[in-house]
């Protein structure tokens, strides 16, 4: 989804910003400006009440810039017809096919759309966030757009560079500056850089995708140590066998593969049905959540190696070593060690805390907080990082 996204901006030739003017843009206006090296287009609207419970902004059909991509239905071919953005229409139980009540006008819903420019449903670029309940855009057609004779037309203008930029803020801030020599009357100025209604959904599809990573982490982290210690504690019961097998003649090598193959086995497993469920089951449930939001155009599956890297190679290398590591330092003692069960690892010059003056049952829960201490710490840390995040 984050790849349909990005590919959106070359696919449907997505503005690199527009303004808004109190009259309409004369020929010898429009001239001058696109003599600095940019192409201006007309993205006239007008914005009407819908069944008296929301507002919903109207352009005419776009085959230029901020194209549209259909998601069903089709756009209106002629008067009384209407295409609304596919998330309002879900937000409001609109669908194709239905007659709806714009201003005094009841039009006919031909077609679900999403607007380039408008995968996120604000109205105002300076609100703090997008209401896709009570607002929402729409495309019908020239003469349909002429019938609406008592609306206030927005004379809105969008413009691309016809060459690429290296600096966008250098580039809209040059464009300006032409903007307000050449033109009076500006209402709105909005680089393509600073419009929330294009790039909200980008930084947050952004922002989801690190987060879920570090989780992923701290989470098989915690699921290989739990794999270990258990794996540890069956180690300790068996000691005397262990002890018995390594007298024999078995290798700490052999030990190490016998108790590490259930984790891999496991773990591998575990890649193999998280792929599957990845590309088939799971991926409807998270497009869901997306597409809930946010006015995104149609995706395609694809294969990711990025996520394959993140999802199952890293966290599969992850096992492995965690285990490893604690496996490799349980097997270190000798077979009579093992035999005698004797493989509690005592820590010299412990020093030990004086609590004579506190309690019997202070002294007592005190000494358990202390023993449990890193535990508890891990426990601590574990949860709040998982409900942060």
């Amino acid at each position: 989804m984050i790849k349909v996204y990005n590919d959106s901006f070359d696919k449907y030739n997505i503005e690199d910003g527009h303004f808004r003017l109190n009259d309409s843009l004369s020929k010898e206006n429009k001239k001058a400006l696109e003599k600095e090296g940019v192409t201006i287009y007309d993205l006239n609207y007008i914005e009407e009440e819908v069944e008296s419970t929301g507002t919903i902004r109207l352009f005419k059909p776009r085959n230029k810039v901020n194209q549209v991509c259909i998601m069903e239905g089709k756009l209106p071919q002629s008067k009384n017809e209407i295409a609304i953005d596919r998330m309002y229409a879900d937000n409001n139980n609109y669908q194709v096919g239905q007659t709806i009540k714009v201003g005094k006008k009841k039009l006919k819903i031909t077609g679900l759309v999403a607007l380039s420019d408008y995968s996120a449903l604000f109205s105002k670029n300076s609100d703090l966030m997008f209401d896709s309940v009570k607002f929402g855009v729409g495309i019908i057609s020239k003469e349909e757009f002429k019938s609406f004779k008592d609306a206030k037309i927005y004379y809105n203008y969008a413009w691309t560079y016809n060459e690429d930029v290296d600096n966008e803020v250098n580039a809209s801030n040059d464009f300006l500056n032409v903007l307000v020599k050449n033109v009076s009357g500006i209402d709105d100025y909005i680089p393509q850089y600073a419009n929330q209604a294009i790039h909200f959904t980008g930084d947050d599809m952004g922002g989801d995708e690190a987060m879920m990573t570090v989780l992923l982490y701290i989470i098989i982290g915690i699921l290989a140590f739990v794999f270990a210690i258990t794996t540890k504690n069956t180690i300790e019961s068996e000691a005397p066998m262990i002890g018995t097998l390594r007298a024999m003649g078995y290798t700490k090598k052999e030990m190490l593969i016998q108790y590490m193959t259930l984790p891999i086995l496991v773990s591998l497993v575990a890649c193999i049905v998280g792929n599957i469920l990845g590309y088939t089951y799971f991926k409807d449930v998270m497009a869901g959540m997306y597409y809930g939001s946010y006015s995104l155009p149609t995706y395609v599956m694809i294969w990711s190696g990025d996520a394959f890297i993140k999802t199952t190679i890293i966290p599969f290398i992850m096992m492995v070593l965690i285990n490893y590591g604690i496996l490799m330092k349980s097997l270190k003692l000798s077979p009579l060690k093992f035999m005698k069960r004797d493989i509690k690892k005592v820590k010299k010059n412990k020093k030990t805390l004086v609590l004579h003056r506190l309690g019997f049952f202070s002294q007592f829960r005190l000494s358990v907080i202390l023993n449990n201490l890193l535990g508890y710490i891990t426990l601590f840390v574990g949860f709040y990082s998982q409900l942060f995040y």
